[in-house]
């Protein structure tokens, strides 16, 4: 089945259903999708971690390597 046949499927079940908590779930409150903003001192650690890593100041990891250190550490 292509995508249009699908959803003209999905628009005929929809008419069709009686279940209140479907048609809810479909189509949240606003009030769940909130967005937020970050504080200003969020965003210039952001942004000085990205300068860091990217003038190659940053060291990283691979998840090997954690394993590893973890493990001499224990």
């Amino acid at each position: 089945m292509d995508l249009q046949a699908e959803k003209i499927e999905l628009v005929k079940l929809l008419l069709e259903t009686q279940k209140e908590s479907l048609i809810k779930t479909l189509f949240k409150d606003e009030s769940e999708n909130k967005t937020f903003e970050l504080p200003e001192s969020q965003k210039e650690e952001l942004d000085r971690r990205l300068s860091t890593m990217e003038k190659g100041e940053t060291k990283f990891y691979t998840w090997e390597q954690v394993e590893q250190k973890l493990k001499q550490a224990l």
